[in-house]
């Protein structure tokens, strides 16, 4: 909001090119500041039939009903009714005379005069807690806004932005505290709409996204998420959005697509690809998972966690551990398998013998990156309690593979560890 200054208007100037006694009494009423005098008095003139056309008369009701509006008597709420009735005045005059002599005169200062009046009576009822009547007063100094550009009105001492960003969102603000979201949405959407973006106004994207959703209204929630990817192509916040909106439907299919989509895009981008792992690994090992024999997504998932992994931190193994987890998971289940069968056939052997070697494989490749995540937990010296417990988690699995492959000397060492650990 720009700073203002405004001359008083000079009452008397008119006062030779007055049209009657009338008028000549009213302006001096005016002069002498007794604004309820003159109001009673315009009022009576201008609802005389005989000069429903006299402009002169609703161009001197609109400078004394907003001069009135200011006076100190009077309350915030007739403030804001005189103000909107001085428009109407100020309006009707320019219906009246089409050269707009008096408004010229005054380089329509009348309006600009309005404008800041309602702005700060719009903050007064924001300052006062009462939203509704804010929202209500923002709006009018947004019409007044529209109406002084459609009109192409300047000023010397007011300059005005034909967007006002600021009124926009104090409209939308208010609109939310006095809890009347459709008020709020409608006016968010006037900024998308202009394209206004920058980091003051990305929770306007993000409230709208939270409003679409809430209500589901999808296609104004894509609508506004495609926009918000557009004015913000860097901000990983949108595609986490997306990609808990295709989560919600329960689809996994449609969500792994969408993911290898955004990987392909984007291919160095650790947490998409964490994240499409923990989805991949929950599907197979999780509370309600369905796919545990699956060994495409078993591979899928030993694929994209080793892209992960070379994108991992140094600070951070979460990939490296997640791997562990899932390759000691995927070995100890083939074992098992192997176990089931009792007997003694030479083909029946053959079969269990080829088990054993692939959990082998997959035991070797486990125990590369439990090595990996063993040293980095030991050489971590403040340990959160997630990174202790996975710290025991890793030995347990070194300590039971090198079991499995009767490696003792291996074996004992990570019980030892393991061990040390429980006796802090």
């Amino acid at each position: 909001m720009k700073k203002y200054f405004f001359y008083v208007l000079a009452l008397m100037a008119f006062s030779s090119n007055l049209q009657s006694q009338d008028l000549d009494d009213i302006n001096e009423m005016m002069a002498k500041s007794d604004y309820k005098s003159a109001k009673t008095a315009i009022d009576k003139y201008t609802s005389n039939p005989k000069k429903s056309d006299d402009a002169d008369g609703f161009y001197f009701k609109g400078r004394i009903y907003n001069s009135l509006s200011s006076d100190s008597t009077v309350s915030i709420n007739e403030s804001f009714q005189l103000k909107i009735q001085a428009f109407d005045a100020f309006k009707q005059n320019l219906q009246l005379d089409k050269e707009e002599m008096r408004l010229k005169l005054e380089s329509y200062q009348s309006f600009f005069m309005l404008y800041f009046g309602f702005y700060e009576l719009g903050v007064k009822y924001y300052n006062t807690q009462d939203y509704s009547a804010a929202v209500d007063a923002f709006k009018k100094t947004l019409e007044l806004n529209d109406f002084i550009f459609s009109k192409k009105y300047e000023n010397p001492q007011a300059k005005l932005n034909k967007i006002d960003t600021s009124l926009i969102l104090n409209i939308a603000a208010s609109a939310i505290k006095a809890k009347k979201e459709d008020i709020a949405v409608l006016y968010y959407n006037k900024l998308v709409d202009y394209n206004i973006g920058g980091k003051d106004y990305r929770d306007v994207y993000l409230y709208l996204i939270d409003y679409y959703n809430k209500n589901q209204d999808e296609a104004s929630y894509n609508k506004i998420l495609e926009k918000s990817k557009k004015m913000y192509p860097n901000d990983p916040t949108w595609v986490d959005l997306e990609l808990e909106a295709i989560n919600k439907k329960g689809d996994k299919n449609i969500l792994f697509a969408k993911y290898e989509e955004l990987i392909s895009k984007d291919p160095a981008n650790f947490i998409l690809q964490y994240n499409y792992s923990v989805e991949l690994y929950n599907s197979m090992y999780g509370k309600n998972a369905n796919k545990a024999g699956d060994t495409v997504l078993a591979n899928k998932l030993t694929e994209t966690l080793k892209k992960a992994i070379t994108n991992e931190s140094k600070e951070d193994i979460t990939a490296t551990v997640l791997i562990c987890n899932h390759l000691y998971n995927q070995s100890s289940d083939i074992l098992n398998s192997a176990g089931l069968i009792k007997s003694n056939k030479p083909e029946d052997i053959k079969t269990k013998n080829a088990i054993k070697t692939k959990a082998n494989i997959l035991m070797d490749e486990c125990i590369k990156y439990a090595e990996i995540a063993e040293q980095f937990y030991q050489n971590k010296t403040n340990k959160t309690a997630i990174q202790k417990a996975n710290y025991k988690i890793i030995l347990g699995y070194l300590n039971d593979m090198y079991t499995v492959k009767k490696n003792v000397t291996k074996a004992s060492e990570y019980e030892n560890k393991l061990s040390s650990i429980d006796k802090l």
